[in-house]
């Protein structure tokens, strides 16, 4: 999906458009925008005005502008001289967050892999299937959702805090760009890998887990590198 210049808008009668509580509207609404802006949504390229994303929200300019802050240092907004914008990937972006990501999520299934406990090893199944389930329906987008759920999972049953919060920090854009790109991608082949990864992790093998991880993120690097190829 290329990048727009349009102001930020729900769709037009969109009966999913949500309401906010009065309470925690910061987190509300920088939920509510992550998930938009991940999910492809809201696309890349996109201004986001404070005044307009309220309106649209039904709460006042306070936590919209405290929730794009909080999305700014996750990356996934920036700001330029005319205001906010929904950040666009370019080639040298896509490198440096896989080699990052690289790193910390090979320390995270690492870490998986010695705490598979059979409550984490159920779970990691459990997503896999929700994945086979998507792709069979062929439903994208709640391939993705299932896609960014197991990472999280993986992610949490390493048990460490502050890695936690690091990938967190840094995944968002890169998710971003899976899901803004998805008909690019080799569903039944990202399956796969998913699958072997799955497997090392439950089976509690440090080495192979790492391993395919690496294999699983070279495929993934490549192929947003050829999307990025395709749309120049």
């Amino acid at each position: 999906m290329m990048p727009s210049n349009a102001p930020f808008s729900f769709a037009s009668g969109d009966e999913t458009q949500p309401r906010l509580a009065r309470n925690f509207l910061k987190d509300q609404t920088t939920g509510i925008l992550r998930d938009y802006i991940v999910s492809g949504r809201i696309p890349p390229g996109t201004q986001l005005i404070e005044r307009e994303v309220g309106a649209q929200l039904g709460v006042s300019r306070a936590p919209v502008r405290d929730a794009l802050t909080e999305l700014e240092k996750e990356g996934l907004v920036v700001t330029k001289k005319n205001g906010r914008f929904v950040i666009s990937l370019t080639e040298r972006d896509v490198r440096e967050l896989y080699q990052i990501r690289l790193e910390l999520e090979r320390l995270a299934v690492t870490l998986a892999a010695q705490n598979n406990t059979p409550e984490n090893c159920a779970q990691l199944k459990q997503s896999l299937q929700q994945m086979r389930e998507a792709i069979s329906q062929h439903d994208l987008a709640r391939h993705i959702e299932a896609d960014v759920a197991m990472h999280w999972l993986v992610w949490q049953q390493a048990n460490n805090q502050h890695l936690l919060r690091m990938l967190s920090s840094m995944i968002g854009p890169v998710f971003m760009f899976v899901a803004n790109n998805a008909s690019a991608y080799d569903w039944e082949e990202t399956l796969a890998l998913h699958e072997d990864l799955v497997d090392c992790i439950t089976a509690g093998n440090v080495t192979a887990a790492a391993e395919s991880l690496e294999r699983h993120l070279d495929n993934a690097l490549h192929r947003s590198l050829k999307v990025l190829q395709d749309l120049a």
